[in-house]
């Protein structure tokens, strides 16, 4: 029986962290250290809590549609951190910098804020900021940040987040595209891995 496509999500979310943290002799030592320090089973968790928006799907409160962008807006930032964490190696030949007191600080994939991963991400994961995937990341980010201020800000309505949702799904494929296969190379997959996350 084909799976659902939020179950989908979680399957490919929960696999990407497993294998992930066994790259430890096959992924550089550089990008291993980077991924031992990240936090891939919250992406898992966060991930699972998507459920409770999609089953209140249309009824939900604007206290509960809060929590919902917030949700997205973590884990589309956190998709794209864990990206640079993968080619941290590729990263580093053409890193974001700051000026720090008249030096030049290399900013690391982890902590780079929202805005410069969606602007870096040009050229690589979208064309520019015509394309259609920097525009729905764009408004996820305007979104997610809305909600943090005292004041009124647009964060939609219940049915767009449902409809987000359907492009949070073509996101992470679009990402896990872009990724090295790793599975390919691992002596056994670790428990908990499904390999077809599509079917049950």
């Amino acid at each position: 029986m084909r799976r659902s496509d939020y179950e989908v999500l979680q399957l490919q979310t929960n696999n990407m962290a497993l294998v992930w943290k066994e790259s430890r002799g096959i992924a550089p030592d550089s990008v291993a250290d980077k991924l031992d320090d990240a936090m891939l089973k919250w992406m898992s968790e966060l991930t699972d809590t998507l459920k409770i928006w999609i089953d209140k799907g249309s009824t939900m409160t604007e206290g509960e549609l809060i929590l919902a962008r917030t949700n997205m807006g973590a884990l589309v930032e956190s998709w794209l951190k864990f990206f640079y964490c993968v080619y941290y190696e590729d990263y580093m030949k053409n890193p974001l910098t700051q000026n720090k007191k008249g030096k030049t600080i290399t900013v690391e994939p982890n902590n780079m804020r929202f805005e410069d991963l969606k602007n870096f991400s040009k050229g690589i994961l979208w064309d520019d900021d015509k394309d259609p995937l920097y525009v729905w990341v764009d408004k996820i980010q305007h979104y997610r940040n809305a909600v943090h201020a005292f004041n009124y800000g647009n964060i939609g309505t219940a049915i767009e987040f449902m409809a987000d949702m359907e492009e949070f799904y073509k996101y992470v494929n679009h990402i896990l595209d872009h990724l090295p296969p790793i599975e390919d190379f691992l002596l056994s997959y670790p428990a908990g891995y499904v390999m077809n996350v599509y079917f049950d």
